[in-house]
This record gives C-alpha cells, structure tokens and sequence, in this order.
C-alpha cells in the first residue's frame, strides 16, 4: 500500500470516529432534552405554582462541551460499547412518560457497567462540570429555592 492510499484510509478512519462521535453526542442531546421537557411536564403537573420555575432544557454550548466530556469519559473508562449502551439507555427512558419522582431515579435501563457501586458517571459529571452547571440553571430559574418547599416535595411525591 502507497503511503498516500495509507493516509486516505487513516483519514477516513479518523473522520468516521469523530462523525460516531458527534452521532453520539446527538443523540444523547435529543434524549436529554426530551427526558427534561417530561420531567418539566411531571413537575408542573403536580405542583402547577412551579410554572415559570422551569429551567431551559436546551442545550446549549457549555453543555454540550461538558456532555461530550463525559461521553468520552465512559468511553475511555468503559469502552465505546458501554457510552453506546449509555445513549441508548437514556434514548428509551426518554420515550417514557415520567408518571412518578421514582422514576427519576431509576437506574434500571443503565448498562451494569455504569451502575451498583461504579462511580463512573458521579465522577465525570463532577470532572466535567454537568453537575454545576445543572445546579446553577436550577438556582437562576428559581427551581432550586421552589424545591426546598416541604409542601412541593410532599405533592412530587404522592401517589
């Protein structure tokens, strides 16, 4: 093989990584914004005074760089298979209405790599920074002081 023929193939390989993973940070976007626009709709069913109180769930580019942070986080940890698994466990819990706050934190759909005592995803949602700026979207929309409310908790979480 001809070094140029080598570096076309070697591009090609690199350009169609890179194109995976954009494909994969996609989706992961699409997901997220999608399980937070039901979370926003369970919120608001239950506790109709948090209207105005929802933060934008929208990406935006911060999000996106931190996203991707952790993305290639799982990926270095646990191998491309598990952040693939990952997206698509997020992909199917999006597509289900959220009809109680249990369900918020049900971890069933998670590939076993990521769940039980592996602090992978903790850990690089801290690293990468998605968990500050959730909180911080949280505080400025007003979100954050509404759920300290005893009462609003009670109502989220009533059968």
């Amino acid at each position: 093989m001809n070094i140029f023929r080598f570096s076309g193939l070697l591009t090609a390989l690199v350009l169609s990584s890179s194109v995976l993973a954009d494909d994969l940070l996609d989706r992961l976007e699409t997901a997220t914004e999608i399980m937070g626009e039901k979370q926003g709709t369970f919120y608001l069913s239950r506790v109709p005074e948090l209207t105005g109180k929802m933060p934008d769930w929208t990406w935006d580019e911060e999000i996106r760089t931190a996203s991707a942070c952790v993305l290639t986080g799982i990926e270095n940890a646990k191998g491309r298979k598990v952040a693939e698994a990952y997206v698509a466990a997020l992909e199917k819990d999006a597509k289900q209405p959220i009809t109680s706050i249990g369900q918020l934190s049900d971890q069933s759909s998670l590939p076993k790599e990521l769940t039980g005592n592996d602090r992978t995803i903790i850990s690089l949602m801290e690293s990468c920074r998605t968990m500050e700026i959730s909180t911080s979207r949280l505080k400025e929309s007003g979100f954050w002081d509404a759920m300290q409310d005893p009462n609003v908790i009670q109502r989220l979480v009533a059968e």
